[in-house]
This record gives structure tokens, sequence and C-alpha cells, in this order.
């Protein structure tokens, strides 16, 4: 039953895409449902997502949400099950790899079981050059091959309907961020990553957003844990800025990356979502793996000095990493003439 394929000519009622838990990895499966959303109009589609990433999705028309929540009783998650059963679902794109697409008994659903495709069954577009590896292993590539395992869609979608702003957010920028703005275009900026050893010091923050604030307006964002961080930052600059840290939800920040002339920012959600509407980055790059996670949008600028990091060279090492403190202002100056040129 499930061994079937999809095709556009099936009669899709209900599809249901199992997604992730953190912001950057809920968004790099946005493609997935964009796909979906584009092919099967007709259908309702429900998406499993964890409770980080419910604002992302709130009040969007073209898709519902299904929060998973990993605290709740064991006699939450059996109701959870049960109602994802009921749905009587045609397709379920399961991204975490679970039993449920075998569980809820769809028509289509992606095998439990999967390994990352070899060159000869990626597509012509997704190949790497010859000499380099025929594994796929960005996130987002692995997605939308998880995708093609169950529907083999023609092309990725131009429409995005995954993450949608509301004319409420719209409201909510134009009577509170646009006169603070005086016209001026403006620039993101996210100091904050949920991961220390990711984070670059706030005096370089400090003193490439001095420099930026005689060209742009300057937004910073992150939530609460980062506003004291922000506050150390504007502290050091002779200029004020915007701080949005903690105020605002994940559809505003939407809002404001689209709006923006570029990003600047760690490897965060914030870059997944700058990427996801094509903004242009400026990445800070410490210890994550680029070949999962790097910028995906078609303009963007990597800030990595990691050579002198023990930890980098050898992952085994017992010491912390430390390659954020190699990246200096001029480093980040020159991506910023790069990603402006």
């Amino acid at each position: 039953m499930m061994c079937a394929r999809l095709s556009k000519k099936s009669f899709i009622k209900r599809i249901l895409v199992i997604s992730m838990t953190n912001i950057g990895d809920v968004v790099l499966s946005c493609p997935v449902i964009d796909i979906l959303r584009r092919d099967f109009p007709q259908a309702r589609i429900d998406v499993v997502v964890g409770k980080k990433a419910v604002s992302l999705f709130e009040n969007n028309p073209h898709i519902n949400i299904k929060i998973f929540d990993k605290q709740a009783s064991l006699k939450q998650k059996y109701a959870w099950f049960m109602d994802l059963y009921q749905a009587r679902y045609d397709v379920v794109v399961d991204l975490r790899r679970t039993l449920l697409g075998w569980l809820l008994r769809p028509r289509f659903a992606t095998p439990v079981l999967f390994s990352v495709p070899l060159r000869s069954l990626i597509p012509m577009s997704l190949r790497a050059p010859k000499g380099r590896s025929n594994l796929l292993t960005h996130k987002k590539d692995i997605h939308l091959n998880r995708l093609r395992q169950v529907y083999e869609y023609p092309t990725l979608s131009s429409d995005l309907t995954a993450i949608v702003t509301t004319k409420e957010d719209e409201r909510f920028f134009e009577e509170n961020i646009a006169p603070a703005l005086q016209s001026k275009n403006f620039i993101v900026i996210a100091c904050g990553a949920a991961d220390t050893a990711k984070r670059w010091g706030p005096h370089g923050f400090a003193v490439v957003a001095q420099y930026l604030s005689g060209h742009y307006k300057i937004i910073f964002v992150g939530d609460d844990k980062d506003a004291l961080l922000i506050n150390d930052i504007q502290g050091r600059m002779k200029t004020s800025v915007l701080s949005l840290a903690g105020k605002i939800n994940l559809r505003q920040l939407a809002c404001i990356i689209k709006k923006s002339s570029w990003v600047l920012c760690h490897d965060s959600g914030v870059m997944h979502l700058a990427c996801y509407f094509d903004v242009p980055v400026v990445a800070l790059w410490g210890p994550t793996d680029l070949a999962k996670y790097a910028p995906w949008g078609k303009k963007f600028q990597i800030v990595r000095r990691n050579e002198q990091c023990v930890r980098c060279k050898d992952p085994k090492a017992t010491v912390a990493h430390n390659c954020m403190s190699f990246i200096e202002v001029d480093d980040v100056l020159n991506a910023v003439k790069k990603i402006e040129a």
C-alpha cells in the first residue's frame, strides 16, 4: 500500500508533513511544504512542529499546525497520535524518519528506512561537480530528496507559501518599525546563538554596527536572552540602534527580514529565514558543519577563521571551540563590501 509513488494526478485530500523542532531546522523543511502546496492545491496540509516554531506558521491560510510537545505525558501523546490517525491522511512526508508514516497507514508515505543518496540517484540540478562528494549533505537538499522518495516533483516552487506574513504583521511594521527608520535602508543584525561557541564577541559587533550605521539604520533581533548582549553592544556604540530582542514573534521577524537590505548573523534560525526569502546574508561561522547548514540563498558571504581552533582540527580534543575569537572586524567588513557589490 505505502510503496506506491505519488503523482500530480493522484487525488489527494490530506497531507501530513512531519517537520523539526528547532527554528532553523523547521525553515530548512519549508521548500518541501512549498512544493506540496503548489502541486496539490486542493489538499489540506498539516505540519508537525515543535513548540518553538509555532508562531512561524500561525494564521497561515495554506497550512495547519500540529504541535508536538516532547514534555507531554504518555496519555497526551497517545491522544495526539489518535488525532493524527483519525485524520486518515493520504500522504505522510516524514522528514524525521520516525515510524509515524507506517503507523498512520496513509496511501503514500516516505519509507522508514532511508539512506543518503549516491550521485546516480541525485537529480542533475543538485549534483556536485565531479571530483567532489557524491552525497547530498545539506539539510535542505536531504529534506527535498526525502520528498523524492515518495513524489518525483518536477521543480522547486517559486511560491513561498510555507511562511507568510499577514496584514497584521505589515501593520505592526508600519506603525512600530517604519517611523524609526526614517525612510532609510536598514539591515538586520542577529548577534545571538543558542550555542555560545557559535557567537562572535560584543566588541566586534559594536565596531561593525557603528561603521554600518553611517549607511543604514540598524535593527538588532533576538530572543529575551539576547537583550543583555544587545544592550552591551549598544553601550559600546556612539549611534543608537533599534533593538527588538524578545519583542516580536517569528512571523514579525520574517516580515522585517524580507524588507531588509541584508542580514548579519551567525549560523542560526535568522540566517535560514533570510535564505528562505533570498535576502543576502553575511554569516559569521564557527564550529557548525558547513556542508550541512551553509547559507542557501543566491547571495551570501561566509566569514570563518577556524584554522587555529584546536577543537575544529581535532573533534576529539577536550578543549572548547574558540574559532569565533579569530574572526577580525576587517574580515567582517570585507565580507560586507562583497555583499554590497
